[in-house]
């Protein structure tokens, strides 16, 4: 699957080109679509708290608490979502559900990148996503 870039407003008036994937989160019943930021140098997945209360998340009933570190300083809880993206067969996620929406929906190395390869090809404005072999 080949994707553009999306312009993203870096928030300081800077618009920049980023790698932005549609997907569908699902847990049960409910299902979101979404675009996520897929970031290779991103250690997990994160979810923004307003996507996992559409879900129906409750934040008081998950166990697996963390804090993440670096910019996003905070708590969060441990997630696992049905994802899909385009066509390919839908996948188990772990997520960080992160405390604020103050984020985007991040696809990073835990575990978006160990089911689906990513080609960057910034140069040229796309990047591609297959799921892993």
């Amino acid at each position: 699957m080949r994707l553009p870039y999306t312009p993203l407003s870096s928030g300081t008036g800077l618009v920049v080109p980023m790698p932005v994937l549609p997907i569908r989160l699902t847990r049960g019943t409910k299902s979101i679509d979404s675009d996520g930021l897929v970031d290779s140098g991103g250690m997990v997945n994160v979810l923004p708290f307003g996507l996992g209360l559409r879900l129906g998340l409750d934040w008081n009933s998950q166990t697996r608490s963390m804090s993440l570190g670096g910019i996003l300083r905070g708590p969060a809880k441990g997630v696992v979502l049905e994802a899909t993206v385009g066509g390919y067969p839908s996948v188990r996620l772990a997520f960080a559900w992160y405390s604020s929406d103050d984020v985007r929906l991040v696809l990073g190395q835990t575990n978006f990148f160990q089911e689906f390869d990513v080609s960057f090809h910034a140069s040229q404005g796309y990047f591609e996503v297959q799921p892993r072999p």
